[in-house]
């Protein structure tokens, strides 16, 4: 059974007071910092065992732990508004006017409870023992921690401009920018805000950042790694203002129009962005239908069966719902479509289509859990890339829908959570005093939970080497095109890194900046790669297609398998 909400909140404030004394102490010193986290760590372990079991220790100490990483997410910008602060008052800026209207913030405030509302429905009147109830609190923490970052922005933002320096400077308590007009690569206005395409729970492949205050018109600026949205009083002389003293290209001179998200017209996509916040964002769905049929006192094998049933259903339409999260669409550039139908027949999935989606991320997604249900989704920022490049990301892809990597994916996860459904069955129901083998149970439980990653890891990462070395057989220039390719795609996300990282943090050396993605990491990195991520390093990806060339086969995948060890513990 789950404590009381008091003591969650208790709980997890003590964790978050961990990390604020910790970092107002590292100010002084970030030895003191750290050692007084470590301590008061330490403490907090050293007084959970002692006031309770140790199966009940666990799950206080996992909310502590919440309320740690709650408090880094909600200062890691502090630092960068300090920094920005303080040389706002050596120069001359000119602040730009913003305009509140508490709707806008109502309204975010509404779609996501709209969202949770299925799973805290579920806290209150579902089962008192589901340990479904355990998932929902953690996510309802997580929702949390951008709830309160949503509001600090919308109540504390504050915008400035330095006419001289053509220095942009956003504010506000949670997170910071300074960002060199000359790096803007586009300009933009549109009619009102989109709150479908703004809402975190309503995007995928998602760069923006919200910072609008109102309902009204709104500055859309991009810059490298994310796209920057605003709603100031003087819109259009801000545009021409920013237009003037930069080279983005000034094609488009009318606003883009945006319906409010309540227009009869936007009701289906309405409808589909609150269903895949619902199903694939969060598990208020799923929790919902399980608290209807533990009202009607359905048999759990029943229960079972309809949440398998709803499952499939989801995964059977997740092509549809995955294109109105991105709001994809189907692309007309005839350039693409030619190359794109090439190795779409040459891998003999011809009617497979190709959609874009408008973000700064360099990024390519097959979706759909069968041939005939599956597309191939590019973000506008990866069209920028050399044809040369985008045609080995297609090739890439499309031996992911070949080989229905999307519907095994998930049914190797599905398989995992029966076996863990079937082992707490069995504790259940064979081990009657569980205080007398809590050690072991609380072992096992840690080992289940550290197989997950590992196991999805090795999963995922044996379809993307699968996927780059049958895809580079689709390409007339084979491997050495497709490592092209990734090396392409590598520089140019490593750049947006870099320049998001120099907009939003305080790099005081040069080694803070992230490290090339082509170039081997250390050890830890590595290890954390191979093991954790789904997707192999890139530095490997790429040197593997440059020293195998004969194609998906034993020698390439002894490689990838004995290296995922060997890279891992050696220097």
């Amino acid at each position: 059974m789950l404590p009381s909400w008091n003591l969650i909140v208790l709980y997890i404030l003590v964790g978050a007071g961990i990390q604020i004394i910790g970092l107002v102490s590292g100010k002084l010193n970030k030895k003191i910092g750290t050692t007084c986290e470590i301590f008061l760590a330490l403490l907090s372990i050293g007084f959970v065992y002692y006031k309770f079991s140790f199966m009940d220790g666990f799950i206080y100490l996992a909310f502590i732990s919440s309320g740690y990483f709650l408090a880094i997410s909600l200062t890691t910008g502090n630092e960068k508004r300090i920094e920005i602060e303080k040389e706002l008052h050596q120069i001359k800026v000119e602040e730009i006017t913003l305009a509140r209207n508490f709707m806008r913030i109502a309204t975010d405030l509404l779609m996501t409870g709209l969202v949770v509302f299925g799973g805290i429905m579920f806290y209150i009147f579902g089962p008192e023992y589901s340990p479904l109830k355990y998932i929902i609190v953690f996510g309802l923490v997580s929702t949390l921690t951008e709830v309160i970052k949503r509001i600090g922005s919308y109540a504390t933002v504050k915008i400035f401009f330095d006419v001289e320096e053509k220095q942009l400077y956003l504010i506000s308590h949670f997170e910071s920018r300074k960002i060199p007009i000359e790096d803007l690569e586009e300009v933009k206005l549109e009619t009102n805000v989109d709150l479908l395409k703004l809402h975190p729970l309503f995007t995928m492949f998602s760069s923006n950042t919200d910072w609008t205050t109102n309902f009204q018109k709104v500055l859309r600026l991009s810059v490298p790694g994310e796209t920057i949205y605003l709603t100031i009083l003087e819109p259009d002389k801000w545009k021409r203002t920013f237009e003037d003293m930069t080279k983005v290209d000034e094609s488009v001179k009318e606003p883009q129009v945006v319906l409010p998200f309540w227009h009869r017209k936007n009701v289906k996509r309405l409808i589909g962005k609150l269903y895949f916040a619902t199903t694939v964002k969060g598990i208020s769905a799923y929790t919902g239908l399980l608290l209807l049929l533990y009202y009607f006192e359905v048999a759990p094998w029943i229960m079972v069966t309809v949440l398998l049933a709803y499952w499939l259903f989801n995964l059977y339409i997740s092509d549809q719902v995955l294109k109105v999260a991105m709001d994809a669409t189907e692309t007309k550039n005839p350039q693409l479509i030619q190359i794109s139908q090439r190795i779409f027949e040459k891998a003999g999935v011809p009617n497979i289509r190709v959609y874009e989606t408008e973000s700064s991320e360099y990024n390519g997604l097959a979706t759909g859990m069968n041939i005939g249900k599956s597309m191939v989704t590019l973000t506008t920022a990866t069209l920028k890339l050399p044809i040369e490049a985008i045609e080995g990301i297609l090739a890439h892809e499309a031996i992911h829908v070949k080989k229905r990597d999307v519907l095994w994916g998930q049914l190797w996860r599905l398989g995992y959570l029966l076996i863990v459904l079937v082992v707490v069955l069995a504790i259940q129901k064979y081990i009657k005093n569980i205080d007398e083998y809590s050690t072991q149970i609380f072992l096992l439980i840690w080992f289940l939970m550290i197989l997950f990653p590992i196991i999805q890891s090795f999963c995922s990462q044996w379809m993307e080497v699968r996927a780059d070395h049958l895809g580079a057989s689709l390409l007339d220039g084979g491997s050495e095109q497709m490592s092209n390719s990734l090396i392409a795609l590598a520089k140019k996300q490593d750049e947006a890194i870099t320049k998001s990282l120099s907009y939003s943090t305080v790099l005081e050396e040069e080694k803070d900046m992230a490290k090339s993605s082509i170039e081997r990491d250390s050890l830890l990195w590595r290890f954390i790669e191979f093991q954790f991520m789904l997707h192999p390093p890139m530095y490997w990806r790429i040197q593997s297609l440059k020293e195998y060339k004969g194609g998906w086969g034993r020698s390439i995948r002894s490689r990838w398998m004995l290296d995922r060890v060997k890279e891992s513990v050696l220097r």
